[in-house]
């Protein structure tokens, strides 16, 4: 029996255990050999600032697999319009509460990013279950 495997795919799951700088000089050395093939791989691998393409309901979904310790930390690495994204869709306490966590004593850039790589692990699961969406392109509507 031949077992077929899919090169693409494996390459984004690759990318998709990376850390932000590994996967982004790992797609610019592609980009030099492969211009196009850095564009698709791009697209498809997942980050953690493309939590800002997520809605109210997918975030409750999220909230009930990951502390929100985690998440205010993970945020201290993400980019402004994630953080403001994200604490918009919280309640005043509970956005007290995460800017707390936010704004709090200063920690080593290995623990935000093991806080981002926990919470990702969490969203690539429930998007492969399809319980959440990420999706890049603002105009797509969901329904």
């Amino acid at each position: 029996m031949n077992k077929r495997i899919d090169g693409f795919k494996q390459a984004v799951e690759m990318l998709q255990g990376l850390d932000l700088a590994s996967q982004e000089s790992l797609i610019a050395e592609i980009a030099r050999r492969d211009p196009e093939m850095a564009v698709r791989l791009k697209q498809h691998v997942v980050t953690f600032d493309d939590l800002q393409y997520i809605t109210v309901s997918m975030m409750k979904r999220l909230l009930q697999d990951i502390d929100l310790q985690v998440l205010g930390l993970a945020l201290r690495g993400a980019n402004r319009q994630t953080v403001d994204h994200l604490l918009s869709m919280f309640s005043t306490n509970m956005r007290r509460d995460i800017e707390e966590i936010l704004k709090g004593k200063l920690r080593s850039l290995s623990e935000v990013l093991e806080a981002q790589r926990k919470i990702m692990e969490v969203v690539l699961k429930l998007r492969d279950k399809g319980e959440i969406v990420l999706s890049k392109e603002k105009s797509e509507r969901l329904v």
